[in-house]
């Protein structure tokens, strides 16, 4: 439409070429920043192109040719449809996003830590109810928190809150051995945590969580954009008794009933 504009007008090329370039200033400006920001500028356009023609014809006493008027509304029209289509990529992103998320959800997978999630640990946890009753092996359970998690959030930027969230899954991946899996699970209010399944006594896992802790204190203490944060973590661990646990559900449930009191 514009190129159009600009042929059938050729005796206005070289107003035709400034107005051109501050089309596309205008639209840039509204495609970086935003909408509020392109409008605002197109404004001062208008403001600047109708002081010119009220300045060339008042005190000039120049005739203007009307197809002039045409670039007061070009620009304008230009930014709402970059607008448009820019809210509409960015839905899309949104919506392919969400789906992604969704699909790792159901798949038992956290695409954000590269770890399994709950549905994962509760049927993990049946396999590992399932060992213990054939072969007599202890099993226990462990849920991992991040102690005061609402305060720690509130004086973090956002992307130190997902290198956080991160930074914590990637330590206790590499800390547990290899037949005990962790799981990034959400706890009450959506609250990030993490689960772990051990083939150990009680005392057993509090020694393996402990030391883990100790270490994930010491990491996040030496880590550039967290060490300023005095960041703790809560555990709550529980061993399968199968005379007072009767399901997977109060199995975990019991761990976070524990985890509350670690303070």
């Amino acid at each position: 439409m514009t190129a159009i504009f600009v042929g059938i007008s050729s005796n206005l090329m070289i107003l035709n070429c400034v107005f051109l370039a501050i089309t596309c200033f205008l639209v840039l400006i509204t495609y970086f920043i935003g909408l509020l920001a392109g409008l605002i500028f197109n404004l001062l356009f208008v403001f600047i192109q109708g002081s010119y023609v009220l300045y060339a014809d008042v005190v000039l006493g120049k005739e203007l040719d009307l197809w002039l008027i045409v670039w007061i509304f070009l620009p304008l029209i230009w930014s709402l449809l970059v607008s448009f289509i820019t809210r509409n990529l960015q839905k899309l992103q949104e919506e392919n996003l969400s789906l992604r998320e969704s699909n790792a959800r159901n798949l038992g997978y956290n695409s954000e830590t590269d770890l399994r999630t709950m549905r994962s640990y509760r049927q993990d946890a049946e396999v590992f109810i399932e060992t213990h009753k054939r072969f007599d092996i202890p099993v226990s359970t462990g849920i991992i928190s991040i102690r005061y998690f609402y305060q720690i959030m509130n004086i973090l930027t956002e992307e130190q809150q997902h290198h956080l969230i991160k930074i914590l899954s990637d330590i206790l991946s590499e800390s547990f051995r290899n037949n005990d899996i962790v799981y990034s699970i959400d706890g009450v209010g959506g609250v990030p945590q993490w689960g772990v399944l051990l083939f150990a006594d009680y005392d057993g896992a509090m020694v393996a969580i402990d030391r883990i802790k100790q270490r994930v204190i010491t990491l996040l203490r030496e880590d550039k954009e967290l060490g300023k944060c005095d960041i703790q973590i809560s555990i709550g661990v529980v061993e399968y008794n199968e005379d007072k646990i009767k399901s997977v559900s109060q199995f975990i449930d019991s761990a976070q009933h524990v985890l509350q009191y670690d303070v």
